[in-house]
């Protein structure tokens, strides 16, 4: 007998974020952060010992990679120059929180980190 375990199932709450200041205001869907930026996440946070010790130079480009999926306007560039340290800091801790959540779901009243297909 086969045992098939469907992950395609799992569906997270849409998170959408709006960025930016003034007429220049930007929305990025965080629901899903893909697995690549999140192990990379994952490895420098390793290296630097937490994720609020990544620098600069390495946390705004892998935060607008993650945001560029969904928002093509969005670089590196565009963050620095857009965005205030208040509001890169709240971006920054909202992209951590989806890339390393728990989630699991459907549309059957799931709560988020119950597994669907135990």
């Amino acid at each position: 007998m086969v045992e098939i375990i469907d992950l395609s199932t799992l569906s997270p709450k849409q998170v959408v974020v709006k960025i930016g200041n003034g007429n220049e205001i930007e929305e990025i869907d965080l629901t899903i952060v893909p697995a690549r930026a999140t192990l990379l996440l994952t490895q420098a946070t390793q290296k630097y010992g937490g994720w609020d010790k990544i620098p600069d130079g390495e946390m705004i480009p892998a935060i607008a990679a993650i945001c560029k999926q969904s928002n093509p306007k969005i670089t590196a560039e565009w963050l620095e120059t857009k965005l205030t340290r208040p509001q890169l800091a709240g971006l920054t801790q909202v992209v951590l929180a989806q890339a390393f959540r728990r989630w699991g779901g459907g549309d059957k009243g799931d709560k988020e980190g119950e597994v669907k297909n135990p």
